[in-house]
Parts: C-alpha cells; structure tokens; sequence
C-alpha cells in the first residue's frame, strides 16, 4: 500500500531520473527500502517501513492515495470516488485494530474536475465521515492540470498496548479473511475487458470495486485476538507474503477455503481461467490475519490456511502456473 511520504519521493526521483537519464524499474517495496528506509533509520515508530502505519503518543497513522486511471476513472461517479478514498483509508486502520477518528484531505484536481463534480464528490464524502464516525480536520488542495490524485491521511488513538504489525505472525497461527475475496479484481476485469456476463452478477462485482465495505465490525477481534494483520489491497498472495516475510515464516492455503462470493462464483463456473484473480487481484480490502484457533467462529470470517516453518507460500489444492504476488507498484 503506497505512503504519502514514498508518493513525495516518488516525485522527487522522477526528476532525478530524468535529469540524469538513469533509467530503472522500482517497485514499490524496492523504492521504500533504497530511498525512505534511510532517511528515517532511526525512526522507531514507523516500523522501518515495513507496514501501513506507524505510532506516535499512543495513536497509530496511516495514509493511502487513489490515483485517476489505476483506482478509478475518469468517467466514474463522483460519490463512488468519495467513499472509495474514505474507505481504503479506513480499512488500513481496521486491519491494525485501530478506530479510525481523524483525518486530513489531500486533493489534487485533475482537468476533468468541474464544480459539479466537486460538489458530488464532497457530499458523498462528508455522509461517509458520518458513517464511519470520522472528524475532518485539514489538508490541501492542488491543481495538476492532468490526473487526480486523492489522498487522506488517518489516525486514531491505540488502546492497547501492541498494534497489530505484520511482522507479528506466529508458526503455530491460523490465516483467516474477512469478507469474500476477489470481487473487486473480477468487477474490474469485466469493466476492462467488457466481459459478457450476467448481468445482475456484473452490477455487483463492480459495485465492489467502486465502493469497498471495509468490515469495521471486525476491530475489537483484531484488537483483542489477531496476532500479525493486514488489509488485502494488492492481492491476498502479496499481503499474505509481506505477511510471510516479515515474520520471517511460510504460509500453507487452500484455494477452496478462500471465501467467494456466490457472483464470483458463478463467473468462474463460466471463466475457469480467470481463478488466479482471486490470489492476486487486489482492491479487495477486507482483513488478513493470523491467529490462535477458533476465531472463524466469529460472523464474517474464514480460516483459509495456516502459517508453517518452511518459507514461501503453498497452494496446497491447486497447481497454478505462473503465479505471481499481485499487484506491483512500479515507482520508475
């Protein structure tokens, strides 16, 4: 998940790079650890970058970017864009078992942008601060004359002694979702490749990328229960990787627990080549976590597999060809 400090150095390298004809591929996670790692090495509560927040006088911070033609476009509804910023923000600090309370607004306009355009985005974004309870306390305004880029930075106050890291995962932990997996990827491929589909089931899985649910139902179990969590933005493979890497473990899944929906279902009854996105598309924004036993019994969760000894990750009821961690954020 971006960070709006790699999104200021993300602009800065650029220029460095064009300046200097120094042509690289970075990825997000390469980025991070080259170019911010050392600039806040002896910062302890960021985590070394290794996560969506970092911690200071007891509240835990997160920020998140949606950017015009990656996480929306051009042509979509206004309000959807609102509560899509809102609620991937809302969802980092969900899956820390953090309330979210206040926030900061980044709005960057793009061309597109008319008066009636902002007028729908704010109203939709003030009924979303209702409802998930949040105050709105600054930020800033731009105008790029190209793409819009949106962001908020969030935070809320710890009210236990540990968040709940990625780094944190036991070997004797189980792996549990929230939610159903892989809505939002299919959503986005039937938008993209105009698949012919039913047409009820189509209108849902896209609705799914356009407005996330995060599951804030679900944060005092977190709080409580989890012991590493993440939310899935980027792919359940990939978040269950950093997952993996940071807690220097391996993970074991069957692809049959992962829950889906009864939409997606169906589309993969009719598109059978299309089952990796449930692994690696992303925009999914539900909870991945690790915990003790017993704690699918709560509504809305799905024990999917377990975290082993042995590196990597294993698919254990299926042979996927070609797998790859989900969506990269290519920096340059």
């Amino acid at each position: 998940m971006s960070l709006l400090l790699s999104m200021v150095f993300w602009i800065l390298f650029q220029k460095i790079t064009r300046d200097y004809s120094y042509k690289v591929m970075l990825s997000e996670k390469d980025f991070i650890n080259k170019f911010i790692k050392p600039l806040g090495k002896n910062n302890k509560n960021s985590f070394g970058f290794n996560d969506d927040v970092a911690v200071v006088n007891n509240y835990a911070y997160s920020t998140d970017t949606i950017v015009e033609g990656i996480h929306f476009f051009k042509d979509d509804n206004p309000k959807f864009i609102a509560k899509k910023l809102i609620r991937v923000n809302v969802s980092d600090l969900i899956a820390k078992g953090v309330k979210p309370e206040y926030c900061l607004l980044n709005f960057s306009s793009g061309k597109s942008i008319n008066t009636r355009w902002i007028k729908d985005f704010t109203n939709s974004f003030g009924k979303d601060l209702e409802k998930y309870n949040l105050s709105l306390i600054g930020g800033d305004t731009v105008v790029t004359k190209s793409k819009i880029v949106l962001s908020i930075t969030i935070f809320g106050k710890i009210n236990s002694k540990k968040i709940k890291l990625r780094s944190a995962a036991k070997s004797s932990d189980l792996i549990y979702v929230s939610g159903t997996i892989g809505d939002s990827a299919v959503g986005l491929k039937i938008l993209n490749k105009k698949i012919e589909f039913d047409k009820k089931s189509e209108k849902i899985l896209i609705s799914r990328f356009h407005v996330p649910q995060p599951e804030v139902n679900l944060v005092q179990l977190i709080n409580k229960k989890a012991n590493a969590s993440t939310d899935i933005s980027d792919g359940l493979i990939n978040d269950l990787n950093n997952i993996c890497e940071f807690s220097k473990l391996g993970a074991e899944i069957e692809f049959s627990l992962i829950p889906k929906s009864k939409e997606v279902k169906k589309f993969l009854k009719n598109f059978k080549n299309y089952e990796k996105l449930i692994l690696n598309g992303g925009d999914d924004y539900q909870i991945l976590f690790t915990g003790p036993r017993g704690l699918d019994s709560h509504s809305n969760v799905t024990k999917i597999g377990r975290m082993t000894k042995n590196k990597g990750i294993k698919i254990i009821d299926k042979n996927f060809k070609n797998l790859s961690k989900g969506y990269n954020h290519s920096i340059c």
